[in-house]
Parts: C-alpha cells; sequence; structure tokens
C-alpha cells in the first residue's frame, strides 16, 4: 500500500470527485482511476460510492481517507519547515486562541513575540477552545490561550491560568437599554441577542448568568460560530444584546463603542483564561519569549492599558 494512494483517496472524497480531485493533484484522471482500482485491491473492498452529487466514502474508504489526510497534513508541517528554514525563521512556535482573545489581544502579543525573537516563525488558528484543545492534543498545535472547558488534567499538557475574567451583557452605547437606568427582566426578555456557539461551555454559562437574574428566555437571533469579529460589528450597530467575556471587551469594546449593562444578575459567572501548552515545548526559547510577552500584555489588561494593536 502506498502513501500516495491514501493522500489520492483522500483528496477524491475532499474535492467529490476523480475529475476534481485529479486537477488537483494534477495528475492525469485514468492514472487516478488506476491507482484507486490497486487500492481497492488490496483494501479488498469498494472505497468510495459515486452518485450525481459526486462520491462518498464506504466505511473502510473513510479509515483509509483520514490516514491519507494525516500524511498531507504532515508534509505540509515539513514544506512549511523547510521554508522556514531557508528563509532564516528556525524556531518555530504554533499558536491558537479563541476568535475573541485573537481579535483584542493576539496581533499585539505576534507583533512583541516577532518583535523580541527575530528568527521566530508564529502561526495563528482561530478556534473555539475545546476544538483547540483537541488538535494540541494531537500535536497540531504548541501552545493555545483559552479558557477551560472542564477541569480534568489533559496528560502531556500543561496549564497555566494567565487572567482571571468573568462574563457580562453588553451592547452599544446606542442601545437604548444603555441608556435607560432601571433595568427590568422583560427588557432583557424581548430584546434581541447574539450568540457565539450554541451547545457550548460557554453557552451553558451564558444561561447560568442569565438565569441566575431570572431571565428565562432570550430572543437569540443570530449564531456567530467561530466568528467573533462579525459578532462585534452586528452588536456596534445598536439592535442587539451579548454575554461576552469582560477581558477583551475591554479591548475592544472601546473601538466599537460597546458597553456593559451595569446590573445585578444575581450571580458571577467566570471565565477565566489560561495558556495551555505541550510539554515538550516548554523549554523550547521561542515558547519562553511567548509566555513572557502573554504575562505583559494581560497585565497591562488588567491595569485599564489600552494595547497598540
Amino acid at each position: 500500500m502506498e502513501a500516495k494512494h491514501l493522500m489520492y483517496l483522500a483528496t477524491i472524497l475532499e474535492k467529490g470527485s476523480i475529475s476534481a480531485a485529479a486537477e488537483n493533484l494534477a495528475i492525469a484522471q485514468p492514472t487516478l482511476t488506476r491507482a484507486m482500482a490497486t487500492l481497492e485491491m488490496q483494501a479488498g473492498a469498494q472505497l468510495f460510492t459515486r452518485s450525481r452529487y459526486g462520491v462518498s466514502a464506504t466505511p473502510i474508504g473513510e479509515i483509509l481517507a483520514r490516514e491519507g489526510k494525516a500524511i498531507i497534513r504532515t508534509l505540509e508541517i515539513a514544506r512549511d519547515q523547510l521554508s522556514r528554514y531557508q528563509f532564516g525563521l528556525n524556531k518555530e512556535l504554533r499558536v491558537a486562541a479563541g476568535p475573541l482573545i485573537g481579535l483584542a489581544v493576539i496581533s499585539d502579543i505576534i507583533e512583541r513575540v516577532i518583535e523580541e525573537s527575530p528568527n521566530t516563525a508564529v502561526t495563528i488558528r482561530s478556534a473555539r477552545p475545546t476544538v483547540a484543545l483537541d488538535e494540541l492534543m494531537d500535536d497540531q498545535h504548541d501552545v493555545v490561550i483559552a479558557p477551560a472547558p472542564h477541569d480534568r488534567p489533559i496528560n502531556g499538557i500543561l496549564r497555566q491560568q494567565i487572567a482571571e475574567d468573568v462574563i457580562g451583557v453588553y451592547c452599544s452605547r446606542n442601545h437604548p437599554l444603555a441608556q435607560k437606568e432601571k433595568l427590568s427582566i422583560s427588557d432583557f426578555e424581548s430584546a434581541d441577542w447574539l450568540s457565539l456557539g450554541l451547545a457550548s461551555p460557554f453557552e451553558r454559562q451564558v444561561l447560568q448568568l442569565l438565569q441566575s437574574g431570572g431571565i428565562k428566555r432570550v430572543r437569540t437571533k443570530v449564531v456567530f460560530k467561530n466568528d467573533a469579529a462579525m459578532l462585534i460589528k452586528l452588536l456596534s450597530r445598536g439592535r442587539h444584546l451579548s454575554v461576552l467575556p469582560r477581558l477583551p471587551l475591554s479591548a475592544i469594546g472601546p473601538d466599537y463603542g460597546l458597553v456593559e449593562l451595569k446590573v445585578d444578575l444575581g450571580a458571577v459567572v467566570h471565565r477565566n483564561l489560561y495558556l495551555w501548552a505541550r510539554e515538550e515545548v516548554v523549554d523550547h526559547p521561542a515558547y519562553k519569549v511567548f509566555i513572557d510577552v502573554v504575562a505583559r500584555v494581560f497585565a497591562e489588561l488588567h491595569s485599564g492599558k489600552r494595547l497598540s494593536a
């Protein structure tokens, strides 16, 4: 069984047809068809089925395609490493962060890391905390900045708290409720809301906060999956409310005219931030620079200082 045949299979299933995969791989379609016939003979089973809607993987095809994707990812990493080495960037750090943290502080963090460690190459990925941590365990990242979706220890992963945070209710300063002195439960239940994602640990914290204040019904109009920038922009237009973490909003809010509604909901729900890192990278020079910069940036946020980025 050849590795390139597994890669071919993964590409066929990703592109939806043999012709599209052949074009993407820059090989002749008959060559690709013969390669799949060889792989099916070795597997002893059909790897995918065809229909007018494209190709669909069989169970064994899905298993083999997963291995093909892993090979493709490994080759991409190797190419990236070679490219960075050729350009003199001999220290790499792969970073992931949640969308709000990314919008609030990542550009400032990376700018300082590059300034203090010029030969460091940084790869950034925006992902929900649960996804980012899964990818961290799968060795797709070296370090993640994210809240803790659970309290269970993760084998081979170190966790360090970098900031205390809580969640609150935010809106534009032009929203009618921002002008109102005394807010009631009906004000919140009749408002339109934006969400960063349903069926997530953060959404459960949102419900905990609102229900503690007696708010039983929330009219969520739009859900943004892993995109804080679109949520923040729509929120700034003054027609919606959203429950968001206070610390990143202290960096983002002033630029978009966002304010936190001063209302006692009967509970304080914490959303503390952590730095998660693979054990094998903690002695890496680039990581040491990174963690020092992160500590300084979040200290500035806590002190109320506006960041440069």
